[in-house]
């Protein structure tokens, strides 16, 4: 890796942790909404998959250590490990995901990484709390699929005006 990367890479984590506070809860979910994914897209499609695991995976081991990363200012093993906890590990394989695919279809590569985020989410959630798996996708997936599709075409907007930025700057 190039290290002089790194200070770009802290951006990268410094926007995955700034998504993370801009969070709110609605009564019928223990998912919160956040911006989290709207950053995690823009990092998937910017770095490469390798770039986007260390980010998102410093910001797991982050959270895990307590450090108040995760939404609403959480952190610790018990939030990594809670409900949410495999939307969190659905950062990094879908965010994985998101990079390895952008390069055939950025459209496909942003809805396989949404769905892998929910995949995981959803199952954990289920096991997690202990509840039918249908009520999982009703809670944990179903609202937040017009905010994240809505994320992924703003990501896409910033993505490709970025784009076009920093060709013309090379």
């Amino acid at each position: 890796m190039n290290y002089k990367k790194i200070p770009v890479l802290g951006l990268g984590l410094a926007l995955l942790i700034l998504g993370s506070y801009l969070s709110f809860y609605l009564p019928f979910t223990t998912v919160p909404f956040t911006l989290q994914v709207l950053f995690l897209l823009l990092i998937s499609l910017f770095f490469s998959p390798m770039e986007t695991f260390y980010i998102v995976f410093s910001y797991l081991i982050l959270g895990g250590l307590g450090i108040p990363v995760f939404a609403g200012g959480k952190g610790g093993l018990n939030i990594l490990f809670g409900a949410t906890g495999g939307y969190l590990i659905g950062f990094l394989l879908g965010g994985i995901t998101i990079s390895l695919l952008k390069r055939y279809s950025e459209i496909l590569a942003l809805i396989s990484g949404i769905f892998v985020i929910y995949l995981l989410g959803s199952m954990w959630l289920s096991i997690a709390i202990k509840i039918p798996y249908t009520k999982a996708i009703l809670t944990g997936v179903l609202p937040f699929i017009p905010y994240d599709l809505l994320k992924g075409i703003i990501a896409l907007i910033i993505w490709n005006k970025l784009k076009t930025h920093i060709k013309s700057n090379s």
